[in-house]
């Protein structure tokens, strides 16, 4: 259960991270793709981020163990999402997820008649 300290706890230690890294809160909402307004009040505690989103801000302000942490749960739920099943082939995969093959060397290539 997540408490109101714990809240602001996280949200001051996202803005904590951000300034020490010497980032206005407009460039490191621009560079994370977050409105920011948004991330105005994710540091107050007042809304919270997508694991994408959060992800993502991490990266920009360099928290790269939380970013470790984060990325293999974005490839589950983006896989999962897209209808990826774990130990089916990418081709599998690619048709499972309306993925079309890509053209081969020689139908890029082939001569115009």
């Amino acid at each position: 259960m997540q408490t109101d300290s714990t809240s602001a706890l996280n949200s001051r230690s996202l803005r904590g991270a951000r300034e020490a890294k010497g980032m206005s809160l407009r460039a490191a909402a621009a560079r994370s793709g977050i409105d920011p307004g948004h991330l105005s009040k994710v540091e107050r505690g007042e809304k919270q981020l997508s694991l994408e989103a959060l992800y993502r801000l991490a990266v920009v302000v360099d928290l790269d163990e939380l970013a470790g942490h984060l990325k293999p749960l974005l490839s589950e739920e983006i896989g999962a999402a897209l209808g990826v099943q774990p130990g089916a082939s990418a081709a599998e995969n690619d048709e499972a997820a309306g993925v079309q093959p890509a053209a081969s060397v020689e139908q890029v290539h082939a001569p115009m008649h």
